[in-house]
């Protein structure tokens, strides 16, 4: 791997990580919100999607401090993995 693209995986790591701990965090402070989950579909697919876009929350947290300390590629593989995460939530929303 070039020493240019090492920044960039890094945030695209992070970005793909940081909303699977949101949602962990979500779930460990409210754990009530599991047992919804046998209610109607919409009303799952609903508070799903609500509980993941809590998650999305820290990708814009780190997207703004790293752009703070002139960590520009970081913040875009951040911003990158958060556009991919968005259209995914879209999708189930809506399509699915």
């Amino acid at each position: 791997m070039k020493k240019e693209s090492a920044p960039l995986f890094i945030g695209l790591l992070i970005g793909l990580l940081m909303p699977v701990f949101g949602v962990f965090l979500v779930m460990e402070f409210r754990p009530e919100l599991i047992g919804i989950q046998k209610f109607d579909q919409s009303i799952v697919k609903s508070i799903n999607t609500q509980i993941i876009t809590l998650g999305m929350i820290l990708n814009a947290g780190l997207f703004f401090l790293f752009l703070k300390f002139d960590k520009e590629k970081i913040g875009q593989g951040i911003l990158s993995i958060s556009v991919i995460y968005l259209i995914m939530i879209f999708v189930y929303r809506f399509l699915l």
